[in-house]
């Protein structure tokens, strides 16, 4: 897991303590889903890995940063119109987190990602998906999968970027507009090549969280 004591972020595995935090960040992420993740199931299934990442920040700084939001989305999130990130004092603030399920030896599959609104293009969306890669690959898994809204083009941009490419489509699968999903899968990362582009890609990655 990518851990750079220069970078305003790691990543680690996530805990049972982490559930208000992680809770909170779905929520902000994806204010429209109904049922939400039931984090602390997750945490107890053998097939699931959850993954935060945490600011290296003073978490006092990020104390507030929703509480001047006006938008009408930030109206439909009352627990983050109040400024409630779920984070205490003594916690670490977690800023994004990533969900995975390994569905066999050869193939892990990406349930959720998400971050903070706050705290997008910022990198952190990218060292949740780079830290589960490298965790497939150090678990011998070859194939790792996704699906991306096909308006999406940030998302599939940074995909794209780590080699995954367009395997099919999910109709009607984002149940708050019917939009269609990219499934979008990696299916080489044993090779030489990926470890080699895995690298490339960590030093341009650690490079802007450092600013």
């Amino acid at each position: 897991m990518e851990n750079n004591n220069s970078s305003t972020h790691s990543v680690r595995l996530m805990k049972e303590k982490d559930i208000p935090q992680v809770s909170m960040i779905e929520n902000d992420a994806f204010p429209n889903l109904f049922p939400p993740t039931s984090f602390r199931k997750e945490l107890q299934r053998p097939i699931s890995t959850l993954m935060v990442a945490i600011s290296q920040v003073n978490p006092h700084q990020h104390q507030g940063i929703f509480n001047n939001r006006t938008t009408e989305r930030d109206i439909q999130v009352s627990s983050y119109r109040s400024g409630n990130t779920g984070w205490k004092p003594g916690m670490e603030f977690l800023t994004g987190f990533i969900f995975l399920w390994k569905m066999s030896t050869e193939e892990t599959h990406v349930m959720s990602i998400g971050t903070r609104r706050s705290h997008r293009r910022k990198g952190i969306g990218e060292l949740l998906l780079h830290s589960a890669i490298a965790k497939s690959i150090h678990e011998k898994v070859n194939s790792f999968t996704l699906e991306v809204r096909v308006s999406n083009t940030p998302a599939i941009a940074l995909y794209e970027k780590y080699e995954l490419t367009h395997r099919g489509s999910r109709k009607s699968y984002y149940t708050d507009n019917h939009e269609d999903a990219s499934i979008m899968t990696v299916d080489n990362l044993q090779s030489a090549d990926y470890r080699l582009l895995m690298e490339k890609n960590l030093l341009l990655l650690l490079k802007r969280l450092k600013n």
